[in-house]
């Protein structure tokens, strides 16, 4: 029989357990996974480093089966990036890792834990003496897939710890920004303001992780200014793109333009400020509601007016009869 893979996978930077809840309802199936303090540092919540090309250094980490039942994990490395709508996230087993995911290599490829035991798992990460200088982010994943003879459907749960190596050289932090689409959408309400809808594709083409903030703005003819409350985009892996959608409240008269502003920050030593990224776009604010509103009264009065005409023209005709 078929099975279709269905992935649950549980991965930030700080430490999760796949499944909130008291002891006296743990899970069956629950685990989870922690930095261990070393030379490397201490109450960590993802491993990060600072190295030179060609640099070999070993870490631990430590799982916990905090369920009811024996765990069978399998252990294994996989490059981290950022998704579309701005998570963080690994590449499956049927994704290869061309990355910092290749320079990971755990003790061990499988764990077996009894319920209540822990293990320390160490791992080596070695950096290619050619590595490129930037962020390289992966992380260390713990896997438990579960399936009956019956089932149609395997389902494998992860969980993992963050790894990035900051590979020293020139750093050069960059974004783009692409696919800026604007459109207006009215509100049925005639007398309430419409929203400008603004999309646009965030790539980082730098060699740094990058977050920043996102400040557009909108204005009606010059008139009826508006601008969204600024927000915190996410963090962006490099290579990776993150779609970015933004609404502005704004009064439907006429021509509307505006300003898509990003202004992008690196993250980590040596963090800076880049150059705002702008586009400027008009969109056409029509405020349909209303004018349907206003034809369907223009109708009504025209109807009224010419049912009122053709009477007095009826009764004009009926009084020179007598």
């Amino acid at each position: 029989m078929l099975r279709i893979p269905l992935i649950a996978a549980v991965f930030t930077a700080a430490l999760l357990a796949p499944g909130a809840t008291t002891a006296a309802e743990a899970p069956a199936v629950a685990w989870t996974v922690e930095t261990v303090d070393s030379a490397n540092g201490a109450n960590r919540a993802n491993f990060s480093y600072a190295v030179d090309p060609g640099t070999n250094l070993t870490d631990t980490m430590r799982v916990t089966n905090t369920g009811t039942t024996a765990l069978d994990l399998a252990v294994y490395a996989a490059d981290a990036y950022t998704t579309p709508v701005g998570n963080i996230d690994l590449h499956t087993t049927d994704q290869p890792s061309i990355d910092a995911g290749t320079w990971v290599t755990a003790e061990t490829s499988q764990l077996i834990l009894q319920p209540g035991e822990q293990s320390d798992i160490d791992f080596t990460i070695a950096v290619p003496a050619d590595a490129a200088p930037g962020d390289h982010s992966a992380g260390l994943i713990t896997s438990f897939r579960s399936a009956t003879d019956q089932a149609t459907i395997d389902v494998d749960r992860r969980l993992g710890t963050r790894i990035t190596v900051r590979v020293s050289g020139e750093l050069a932090p960059r974004v783009s920004v692409t696919e800026v689409q604007t459109t207006y959408r009215g509100s049925w309400n005639p007398f309430e303001p419409g929203a400008v809808v603004v999309s646009y594709r965030l790539t980082n083409a730098g060699n740094t992780l990058v977050t920043g903030t996102d400040a557009t703005t909108a204005a009606g003819l010059g008139l009826f200014g508006a601008s969204a409350e600024p927000i915190v985009l996410p963090e962006v892996i490099p290579g990776s793109t993150v779609d970015v959608v933004r609404e502005i409240p704004v009064a439907p008269w006429g021509w509307v333009s505006g300003s898509v502003v990003t202004e992008p920050e690196a993250i980590g030593i040596g963090a800076q400020g880049l150059a705002a990224v702008t586009h400027e776009y008009g969109v056409l604010a029509v405020p349909w509601t209303l004018l349907i509103v206003l034809a369907v009264i223009a109708l009504i009065v025209v109807g009224m007016w010419t049912l009122r005409r053709r009477r007095r023209a009826a009764s004009g005709s009926e009084g020179q009869e007598v």
